[in-house]
Order: C-alpha cells, then sequence, then structure tokens
C-alpha cells in the first residue's frame, strides 16, 4: 500500500484547531476559562519537561465531559472555522490514498476525515466521558509508531507537513513536502530565512543528543550558582586571600550548586524514575563530594600555594576548575548515579 500522509495544524488548516477550537468552546461556556487558567502550571511542566503533553491535554481539556451533544458541537465548530481548510487541499479531488496524522484530537477532525473522505486518520484519542487522553499523544515519533503498527508494509510516497516536529515522518517518505501557507516546496530544498535555518540546525543538533545537551544547560546553570554565589561572598562577607575563608566559600557555594543539580539533572537530564531517592541522592552527593575535593585542591594550588591571587586570575581558576568538574560530574552521573535500571 502506498499512501500521502499529511499533518493537519498548519498544514491542512490555516491555524491551530486546538487553539480555535479552546477559543471556540470559551464563547459558548465561559467555565472553559477557567479549566485553561487552572492548567497553567501542567502547562509550564510540559514546557520543563516534567509534566507529558499527555497529562497537559488530560489538564485542558477536561471541559469536554461536559458537552452534552459532542457531534452538534463539533458540527458547529466546523461551520464556523471549514473556511480555514487550505486551497491546496481543496482543490484536491481524490483522498482515498490519503492519511491525515495529526496530535490534534480525533473527536474534532473525524468530521473533516469523513467528509473529505481520506483512507484513515491517525489523531490523539479522548475519552468523552472523562476529557482525557487515551493511549499516547500523537505526536512525533508516535507517529511514525503508530502508522507503522497499523500498516507495517506500507510505504509513505509523500509526508505533508508545516512542521520540524514532523521529521521523523519525513525521513521515512519518499519526498519530504513543506506548507507554507499555501505554497507547498521541497522539505529539504526550501531555503527559509537566516534565523530559521539556524534554528534548524541548533534543532537537529540537539535532538541528535538530548541528554548531553540537556546536562549542559543545567550544568552551564548549575556553574553560574557555583560561580555566583562564590562571587557574591567574595565581594561581601568573606576574603578569597585568606585560606579558611576561601574554602569556606568553596563549600557553601558547593552545598547551593548541588542541590540545584540533584533536582535539574534527575528531572531534566537523565529523567530518573527511580523510587530509591536516598540511596540515589546519596551516591549523587558522595560523587560530588569527591569533585569538591579535587576543586578545593586546585583552588588551594593556584590561588593558595602558588599565589596567584589577584581578583582577575581568581576568576579564572574558579572558571577552568568549573569545566574540568563539569565534565566528571557528568561521567560519575551517568556511569552510577542515574544509571538504567535493567
Amino acid at each position: 500500500m502506498k499512501f500521502d500522509l499529511y499533518d493537519f495544524d498548519g498544514t491542512i488548516y490555516d491555524g491551530d484547531s486546538g487553539v480555535d477550537f479552546i477559543k471556540f468552546s470559551i464563547k459558548k461556556n465561559k467555565k472553559v476559562l477557567w479549566c485553561l487558567l487552572t492548567s497553567i502550571g501542567t502547562a509550564i511542566g510540559c514546557l520543563l519537561k516534567i509534566r507529558t503533553k499527555e497529562q497537559m491535554k488530560n489538564k485542558i481539556f477536561r471541559f469536554v465531559k461536559d458537552i452534552k451533544d459532542v457531534d452538534s458541537y463539533v458540527a458547529e465548530f466546523w461551520e464556523k472555522h471549514e473556511h480555514k481548510l487550505k486551497k491546496f487541499w481543496l482543490d484536491k479531488k481524490n483522498h482515498s490514498k490519503d492519511i491525515i496524522i495529526s496530535a490534534s484530537c480525533r473527536f474534532w477532525l473525524q468530521p473533516i476525515a469523513d467528509k473529505y473522505k481520506v483512507y484513515d486518520l491517525f489523531a490523539t484519542d479522548i475519552d468523552m466521558k472523562t476529557g482525557k487522553i487515551i493511549g499516547n499523544n500523537c505526536h512525533g515519533k508516535e507517529k511514525v509508531k503508530l502508522f507503522y503498527d497499523k500498516y507495517p508494509k506500507a510505504t509513505i510516497m509523500k509526508m505533508y507537513t508545516d512542521s520540524v516536529n514532523d521529521l521523523p515522518l519525513i525521513e521515512e517518505a519518499k519526498e519530504g513536502i513543506l506548507v507554507k501557507k499555501n505554497k507547498l516546496y521541497n522539505y529539504y530544498e526550501y531555503k527559509p530565512n537566516v534565523i530559521v535555518r539556524f534554528w534548524r540546525w541548533g534543532w537537529g543538533i540537539y535532538h541528535k543528543n538530548e541528554e548531553m545537551w540537556n546536562y549542559l544547560i543545567v550544568g552551564g546553570l548549575t556553574t553560574v550558582v557555583s560561580l555566583a554565589s562564590k562571587w557574591i561572598m567574595w565581594a561581601t562577607v568573606l576574603d578569597p586571600k585568606n585560606p579558611t575563608q576561601l574554602q569556606i566559600s568553596v563549600i557553601i557555594s558547593w552545598i547551593l550548586a548541588v542541590l540545584f543539580a540533584y533536582v535539574t539533572n534527575r528531572m531534566f537530564v537523565f529523567r530518573s524514575k527511580s523510587k530509591k531517592i536516598l540511596k540515589e541522592m546519596s551516591s549523587f552527593f558522595g560523587a560530588r563530594l569527591l569533585t569538591l575535593g579535587m576543586e578545593m585542591g586546585i583552588l588551594w594550588f593556584f590561588i593558595t600555594f602558588l599565589k596567584l591571587d589577584t581578583p582577575l586570575l581568581t576568576k579564572v581558576w574558579t572558571i577552568v576548575t568549573q569545566v574540568l568538574i563539569l565534565t566528571l560530574n557528568y561521567v560519575f552521573s551517568k556511569l552510577f548515579v542515574f544509571k538504567k535500571e535493567k
């Protein structure tokens, strides 16, 4: 079997149908606005990757359980929004070999799939009685899995999308089509502006090794916590030229940084699901104590022993030390602290 696949929002539909559906629902029932306001925390958690997209949608779309006549409700929505379907889609007379595959919800996409007689629809399913997602959110790599689970021997001839999020499906297709407004471009030949090209380049590099890049981001923030706390103490209450006060500042900054590092590494970098938190935390702190000893020794050698203690050199040695410690901490965390449970 050979199919053409289409993302929906931004591709077939000019805009985000989910956002429009929520706006439509707010106009019909102001209580929906309360659902959105109480979902802000979950949405932020999703951006920070401590909440899943499924959890966010569960929170946002819980208002659908109060819709009494879903068919009439959705029909009214499309009466007001069907004009936003793009011309290239409407101009195509036969959609019998087309499949829509979208992260939007099935209950409002199904009428469009039925009207245009597409071969199949992959979308996010919601239990209308509870407002909760059934299964996984149809997004990114999950789209590839869902498609091949159902059509293991199928060939994707063309994949139409407006988003880099569909790159996993683009890579599976014979041809990738990028949809910009109502114009179609070869996905790989399209030349966007410099800012967009730079963003895509960076996004591609990031996704090749998310764990490492997340660690560098978190490590950079941890370094900021460590350096800032040291420099603030040196500028206010402690003198780095005094050996005792120098080591006190190192210890205090270490405590602040390691607390910050444990939480962020567990949540955002290694995404640990271990329930043995005390054991994991003790291992983490033990590894950091080892690198703390190294940091104290290096700073003592260069600043106290060699007397390279000018304000500029003091900052240089702390930065050099932090780079070394950052590398060692990743190795210890990866191999010993947050190792995957078999």
